[in-house]
């Protein structure tokens, strides 16, 4: 297919939509639990659960992203970035028909570790391509349109939920894959990819598409320079992660931000938004609570779309951090009255929905696109596929085991106990982030590249460069 080359950067942009609509699905099905778990658990539920069965059923998707983000860290340099995410929604335009008619807790915990797979592929596919299809100057803006994504997704459902059953909402969700699936055949595929495969007229084509103009010459000879010496090593491995220098920063980085992200309590804030608020007792309803912190969530993340290019992503992602330890210990606090002191709760019934919205909030302007965003900028082409991949696997894990957790000491200690855990270890998290994390607003990504090789060489360089990347 042809298309002319006067439109700037729209396909930029329509590419990057298309493709993050497919994540609206993966928001669908980590805020499913939301609205249908307390349904599914109580005494007329027509689907018998225990709590049990249900904090199995809330982390399947974590559980299944693995085994899709391995398998997508295959396929993306076998059949492309955009094949690659494009194959997901058959798989689940069916596992939300099947849901529809699910008659057992374990077979709807099923369907969601299939979709939760889809999500690892996706989360590993779609940063890869975003961020090789991005100009610097707007690639920070199109990198956090996934986490939007994401959202959107999780207040969907959480509205639908409130008013359908699960039959009439599964076959409401079809539509989203379908869409994702209608719009994204149309958009070009990377160029990175094309000049991987030694695809040279494609990868120009493909460029100029997505730049809007016929002038990539320059621009197609950076990216040829950049792939040949990133692909200079033999084929990645997952220990190349780990035994090449630059690699492993670029490791570490990710880890921090990541850590930091999942033991800030997002999953569990996620999966058991209604029950939260329930066993808070504020006098707002489980159901009203859910829909503002969701929407809040939503226009917040909006905000910092269009400020992530300006102000950069280290300033949020620290203040994000400060915010989101500070939010979590007044609902720690919060709980801790109610369970020991019952008597003064009355006089805090406003600080649950206040702190969780303030966590939401400020989780959204930095933590919540922080992950996605480096996993689009800090690997290089021979390895980007392996570290995507694993680094999905590594992030489902931790969100897993924090939201596994939750359920553990909330059950066994009381509500309190994993809301302070959760933020000491986020103020933890800052400390590295201060020291670790750099900041690439505006930069290409062999620049990033070069910046990440800096830290093996002398004294001069590292400092210069560090200073250069804001750290």
């Amino acid at each position: 297919m042809r298309f002319s080359h006067n439109h700037g950067n729209l396909f930029q942009y329509l590419a990057t939509f298309s493709g993050a609509f497919s994540i609206i699905t993966s928001g669908i099905n980590l805020g499913w639990t939301s609205p249908y778990l307390p349904q599914l658990l109580s005494a007329n539920s027509t689907i018998p659960t225990t709590s049990d069965a249900g904090s199995w059923c809330a982390v399947m998707p974590l559980l299944g992203a693995p085994v899709g983000a391995l398998l997508a860290a295959v396929l993306v340099d076998i059949i492309g970035r955009k094949n690659t995410t494009l194959l997901m929604s058959p798989v689940i335009i069916a596992s939300f028909i099947w849901t529809a008619y699910a008659n057992s807790i374990w077979v709807i915990s099923g369907i969601r570790f299939i979709i939760g797979a889809t999500e690892g592929a996706l989360y590993t596919a779609l940063p890869m391509y975003i961020g090789e299809i991005s100009d610097p100057k707007i690639r920070g803006f199109l990198s956090s349109t996934p986490t939007i994504a994401g959202i959107a997704g999780t207040l969907f459902i959480n509205i639908i939920g409130q008013q359908f059953s699960i039959f009439t909402s599964s076959l409401i969700c079809v539509l989203v894959p379908l869409i994702h699936l209608a719009t994204f055949v149309w958009m070009p595929e990377s160029p990175y990819y094309y000049i991987k495969k030694h695809k040279l007229a494609d990868a120009e084509r493909s460029l100029k598409v997505l730049r809007g103009t016929e002038d990539v010459e320059d621009e197609l000879d950076l990216l040829c320079k950049a792939v040949t010496r990133q692909e200079q090593s033999k084929k990645a491995k997952v220990t190349d992660l780990f035994t090449v220098p630059s690699n492993r920063r670029a490791c570490l980085i990710y880890v921090i931000i990541c850590l930091t992200n999942k033991f800030s309590g997002k999953n569990p804030c996620l999966f058991y938004t209604t029950m939260i608020f329930e066993e808070a007792g504020s006098r707002i309803s489980s159901e009203l609570s859910v829909i503002i912190y969701c929407s809040v969530e939503l226009i917040a993340t909006l905000v910092a779309m269009f400020v992530v290019d300006r102000f950069g992503k280290r300033p949020l992602l620290i203040t994000s951090t400060v915010g989101c330890s500070v939010s979590v210990c007044f609902l720690a606090t919060y709980f801790y009255i109610k369970d020991w002191y019952p008597d003064f709760v009355e006089s805090f019934d406003w600080l649950p929905i206040t702190s969780l919205v303030s966590y939401n909030v400020l989780f959204s302007i930095g933590l919540a696109f922080g992950a996605v965003t480096v996993l689009s900028e800090l690997f290089p082409t021979n390895v980007k596929a392996v570290a995507l991949g694993t680094a999905d696997t590594f992030s489902v894990s931790m969100g897993a085991l924090a939201s596994k957790f939750f359920q553990l000491t909330k059950d066994e200690f009381g509500m309190y106990v994993p809301f302070w855990f959760f933020a000491t270890c986020t103020a933890v998290g800052l400390i590295f982030i201060i020291k670790f994390v750099p900041e690439t607003k505006g930069k290409s990504l062999e620049e990033i590249q070069q910046f990440l090789i800096a830290d093996g060489s002398d004294t001069s360089e590292k400092e210069c460069k560090k200073s250069e990347f804001g750290i």
